[in-house]
């Protein structure tokens, strides 16, 4: 008889990250780790109703797009743009739908 164990997270590799903020600033990335450190920089100056769009390329040639307000009704910023494709996957199998992606 096997064991059950937990379910391993597996990293997906990124060939590109591009983000566009309304206020006309752009950046191309390569990992989520540096894409979210633009977003917190972008969301301390950003505007009450400042919007972010996305659109990640994988490995595999798969594009998600969409986008998010960078800003909670609170002030505070949004989740990290990783947390935003994770409930966009979890939407895609059929898993609860997430309250932050758009487009």
């Amino acid at each position: 008889m096997r064991a059950a164990t937990a379910p391993t997270t597996e990293p997906i590799d990124v060939i590109r990250i591009r983000l566009s903020a309304d206020a006309g600033a752009t950046a191309v990335v390569s990992e989520f780790r540096m894409a979210n450190r633009i977003l917190a920089a972008w969301a301390a100056q950003a505007r009450r109703d400042s919007r972010v769009d996305y659109e990640v390329t994988f490995l595999d040639g798969l594009r998600l797009s969409g986008g998010y307000p960078l800003l909670r009704k609170g002030g505070k910023p949004h989740a990290s743009l990783s947390r935003v494709i994770r409930r966009l996957f979890k939407e895609m199998a059929g898993g609860p739908a997430p309250y932050l992606v758009e487009g």
